[in-house]
């Protein structure tokens, strides 16, 4: 699979940004905030593609890493910068519109963890809500894994999840979207990366027949 089309690209480009937006509502409801999210950019890439969409292989990004099951098979990865991680983290544990200022944070790439549990729930939230609105394509419920966060340089949490897509295929779709809380723009990214033949079955249950 050499590259989408751009019916394939506009198609994926609506469902994946339905789903953000499914994202974006449970996350506002759960912390009170109004959330947006920008318009993703869906598209096939390569491994380092992807790298390079998390701020390159050694920009230190908090990661939430949930595997897909059932009817869609792969992966999804909720990264975010630390700063911006607090602030989500903050806003869950606190409920309070401004939290704190970033000059207060002694070491932004420490989380405590009642903030690694918030943001394993932040995570947990948007992506099931995603995966959910996938789901509503497909016979059978997309079952997402228990969240795992981590800090990290964004190459090696990368590393392992593409590796095991790369023992099927070399290219990947990668949708990316930033959230942004009031008039602070979260710098966020959502990677849905499903095997080969699960892209095959999503594009075919969206409507979009391949040549």
């Amino acid at each position: 699979m050499a590259s989408l089309t751009a019916a394939e690209e506009t198609v994926l480009s609506h469902t994946f940004g339905d789903g953000l937006t499914r994202a974006a509502d449970a996350l506002a409801e759960m912390t009170g905030h109004q959330i947006i999210v920008a318009a993703p950019s869906v598209r096939l890439c390569s491994a380092s593609d992807v790298i390079a969409m998390a701020g390159g292989p050694e920009a230190i990004v908090v990661g939430i890493y949930l595997g897909i099951g059932g009817s869609l098979k792969g992966h999804a990865l909720l990264m975010l910068p630390p700063v911006g991680a607090h602030h989500l983290a903050r806003i869950l544990i606190d409920g309070v519109a401004e939290p704190a200022d970033d000059d207060d944070l002694v070491d932004p790439l420490v989380f405590d963890p009642l903030a690694t549990s918030a943001l394993q729930e932040v995570g947990n939230v948007m992506i099931s809500a995603f995966l959910n609105e996938l789901g509503m394509h497909l016979a059978e419920p997309v079952m997402p894994s228990v969240p795992q966060a981590i800090v990290e340089m964004a190459g090696a949490i990368l590393d392992a999840v593409l590796v095991d897509l790369s023992m099927e295929g070399d290219r990947l779709l990668a949708a990316r979207a930033a959230f942004i809380d009031g008039d602070r723009a979260i710098e966020g990214t959502l990677l849905v990366l499903p095997r080969p033949e699960s892209l095959g079955t999503l594009l075919e249950v969206v409507g979009v027949d391949r040549l």
